[in-house]
């Protein structure tokens, strides 16, 4: 997996740019968004501050990426009961036209949980 991730308001994932060779000069980022890959517990926070600013159809979908992400995290570090609230929580975006913040809020607090007790 990458290690360098990509958290802009349009994406949020692994930096999926190729670094083939040099640019031409004129061709150079001035700011550079790339960042060392999340922790689980920063996805999480991120994911509650998220979820209490969920007004557009764009939040909707930056949250879903976020949980994305967090979901693979947790499953890569092992933490699988942590994954299973958040697969819920994702449902509950996906499935639902307008989920119930409480039930959001529900699932996100059960994979903190799980997440902290996983250590």
């Amino acid at each position: 997996m990458r290690d360098k991730w990509v958290d802009t308001r349009e994406y949020f994932g692994p930096d999926r740019r190729r670094r083939a060779g040099k640019k031409p000069w004129k061709d150079r980022r001035g700011y550079d968004e790339t960042a060392p890959m999340p922790s689980l517990g920063h996805l999480l926070r991120r994911l509650r501050v998220q979820a209490m600013d969920m007004r557009t159809p764009d939040d909707r979908r930056h949250m879903l990426q976020i949980l994305a992400a967090a979901i693979t995290e947790a499953e890569r570090n092992q933490c699988f009961r942590c994954a299973d609230s958040l697969k819920k929580a994702q449902d509950t975006l996906r499935l639902v036209a307008r989920p119930d913040a409480a039930v959001l809020e529900t699932h996100l607090n059960e994979a903190a949980n799980h997440a902290a007790a996983n250590g």
